[in-house]
């Protein structure tokens, strides 16, 4: 089968979430018995590799088994990705990315299937006839511009923007809307998100477009590649471990301790942003008592919340670190941590909670989304539990939750080995997801 997808990013060239990750781990896990194309654009900081198509903007790379095509165009020649900096956005963003998947739509034609990964290229499902799936990974960025402005530059029929049409939305241009009406079948990245998008509050207003749909959204959980992430025989990591024998772990715990000054605990880690749909609000009620108790805190990456975390660290320096994102230092921190802190208000799939899990950290989690389909309480299944869950979105909640993780650890050790055995055996690799979109491919193309 041909397969093009169609992204904002692809790793390694261009990437400031998981949205690179999961195109790029699916993409490769799918060449190993399909043609696939992936489309992106060039932009400036991509540095993209490869020779210039002659004669058009397109330059051509060739990743391993994937062929990637680099769009080039003015648009895109411009520091950034979304914009000059990772907590600002270009104002055109909707007319580069309109541009963009123009070019995708002209490219689409020998195909078997398009594949197009959230809003930035939703309007390509209008453009083109060959069958498309649409992956909804992040419905809080629907990319939304000036609707007349938008179906002009995509060259649209009025069918677009009538009211309640195609892209429209408020009396705008919606282009994740697009994706949803747009495409052949629409998808996201979690069983339990796609239950959860039918709600307005967690579509952004979509819900009712959701329901609507002929063919109900399907969930496909992310995967990671397991071969990267491997404790077993990570270069990044002091000491290497296995599920068989965790002896190693403790030298990355140690490192963690020196590193970054802190006193001997119970660590709980986190690496992402620093943002209230993160759920960090909820450990500012109770961090000093925590402390008290023993717990401490790694935070990793940055978001709007920097000042209140910034907070907590100027007031418990040995029981409290934030640092920036690190690649290297991320790993250390998964294989480190005695837990994962994960308390999402709302995560469509989450790639934390298994990094945490493949490197034999049991993760606290908020039932939500891709979370309630990954991580599996220990109280609720003593058989196959990986982790720790709370189901109200309160503090109280989470604080109990990890209270009762601390004493598993001290009390229990074999029930602890069980949960973290659990939790790095289980099949989290691109292989198994790229069974189900193949599945879903195939169902599409024989319409």
């Amino acid at each position: 089968m041909k397969i093009l997808f169609a992204a904002a990013e692809f790793l390694p060239f261009v990437r400031t979430g998981g949205l690179g990750n999961a195109v790029a781990g699916l993409a490769h896990a799918l060449s190993v018995d399909h043609d696939v194309t992936v489309a992106v654009p060039g932009y400036q900081d991509a540095d993209a590799p490869g020779r210039k198509v002659t004669g058009k903007p397109w330059k051509m790379h060739k990743d391993r088994e994937v062929e990637v095509l680099f769009w080039l165009d003015p648009s895109f020649d411009r520091p950034g990705i979304y914009g000059p900096d990772a907590s600002s956005s270009y104002d055109d963003n909707w007319e580069r990315f309109a541009r963009f998947s123009v070019a995708v739509a002209e490219i689409a034609d020998g195909f078997d299937v398009v594949h197009l990964h959230d809003g930035h290229v939703g309007a390509v499902a209008l453009k083109t006839t060959v069958p498309t799936v649409f992956t909804i990974h992040n419905a809080s960025y629907p990319m939304v511009g000036p609707l007349g402005p938008a179906v002009e530059v995509l060259g649209l029929g009025p069918k677009a923007s009538v009211l309640g049409g195609d892209m429209e939305w408020f009396g705008e241009a919606n282009f994740l809307k697009a994706g949803i009406v747009g495409a052949t079948q629409a998808t996201t990245v979690s069983p339990g998100h796609a239950r959860e998008l039918e709600i307005d509050e967690t579509s952004f207003g979509l819900g009712g477009v959701i329901r609507g749909l002929f063919r109900p959204i399907v969930g496909v959980l992310n995967g990671i590649d397991t071969d990267d992430w491997n404790p077993g025989r990570d270069p990044g990591l002091p000491k290497a471990f296995t599920a068989g024998s965790l002896v190693g772990r403790s030298a990355s715990k140690k490192v963690l301790l020196a590193e970054y000054g802190l006193d001997d605990g119970f660590i709980l880690g986190n690496v992402g942003r620093m943002s209230g749909q993160k759920g960090l609000g909820l450990v500012d009620y109770d961090i000093d008592a925590l402390v008290a108790e023993g717990v401490r805190f790694v935070f990793m990456g940055n978001g709007d919340l920097d000042p209140l975390v910034d907070g907590w660290a100027d007031r418990h320096p040995t029981a409290v670190v934030h640092v920036p994102f690190d690649e290297s230092g991320s790993r250390i921190i998964f294989a480190g941590s005695d837990a994962y802190l994960m308390p999402s208000q709302y995560e469509p799939c989450g790639l934390g909670q298994i990094y945490a899990m493949r490197y034999g950290t049991p993760p606290i989690v908020h039932f939500t989304g891709g979370l309630e389909d990954t991580v599996f309480d220990i109280d609720e299944d003593p058989e196959n539990g990986t982790g720790f869950v709370f189901r109200s979105f309160q503090h109280p909640s989470l604080t109990k939750t990890i209270r009762r993780a601390m004493h598993y650890q001290s009390s229990m050790p074999k029930l602890w080995k069980t949960i973290q055995v659990n939790g790095m055996t289980r099949d989290w690799s691109w292989d198994a997801r790229a069974v189900e979109y193949e599945a879903i491919y195939e169902s599409v193309v024989v319409e």
